[in-house]
C-alpha cells in the first residue's frame, strides 16, 4: 500500500485544493466499509491502492483505507506496515504504538510517525485492527503541519467504519 505514495504525494501535496465531493459509502474490500465525509475526493488518479483498497485526498492529505484476508495479530500487521514505511521515508520516527478502537468496539493499533521524502517533511498516521481473519490498515499522510486539519474527518471515518465480524 506505501508503495507508490510518496512519489505520489508529492504530486499532490505542494498546491493540493481542498475537496469538494460529498459524503460517500466506499467499500474498501472483504466486507469492510467507509464512510467519507464531505470535501474528501479520490485520489485514485494519484494514488492507486489496489482492488481491496481506496485512497482520497483533501487539503493537501492523503488516505489509504484497505482491508485484505490476514490470519494473523494486529501487532504483526503493524510491524509489516512500519516496515514498509522506514523503508520509504528518510529520517523515518515513530511514536510508540497506542491502543485505540475503530468501528465501534474493534481494538486496534495507532502510530504517529515522521519523515521525509523527496517533496518534504511529512507526518502520518498508521491505523491496523486484525479480527477473524480481515486485517484493516488507514494510512494517512500530509505535509508536516497539516494533517491535524483532517484529523477529525480521519477519526469519524475510523469510527464509523464498518467491519462484518
Amino acid at each position: 500500500m506505501v508503495g507508490w505514495m510518496f512519489f505520489l504525494l508529492s504530486l499532490v501535496a505542494v498546491s493540493a485544493p481542498a475537496g469538494t465531493g460529498g459524503q460517500a459509502v466506499l467499500q474498501i474490500g472483504q466486507g469492510v466499509t467507509i464512510t467519507s465525509p464531505g470535501g474528501w475526493t479520490s485520489a485514485a488518479d494519484v494514488w492507486q491502492v489496489g482492488s481491496n483498497a481506496v485512497s482520497l485526498q483533501k487539503a493537501g492529505a492523503l488516505v489509504a483505507f484497505g482491508a485484505e484476508a490476514y490470519d494473523g495479530a494486529d501487532r504483526g500487521l503493524l510491524a509489516d506496515q512500519s516496515g514498509e514505511l522506514e523503508g520509504q521515508l528518510a529520517s523515518y520516527r515513530a511514536l510508540p504504538a497506542a491502543p485505540t478502537t475503530i468501528a465501534g468496539d474493534m481494538p486496534a493499533l495507532v502510530v504517529l510517525f515522521f519523515g521525509s521524502a523527496e517533496s518534504g517533511r511529512l507526518e502520518g498516521e498508521l491505523v491496523v485492527a486484525a479480527r477473524g481473519g480481515t486485517g484493516v490498515v488507514m494510512l494517512a499522510v500530509a505535509p508536516a503541519g497539516q494533517l491535524r486539519s483532517v484529523q477529525g474527518d480521519l477519526d469519524r471515518m475510523l469510527a464509523t467504519m464498518l467491519v462484518p465480524r
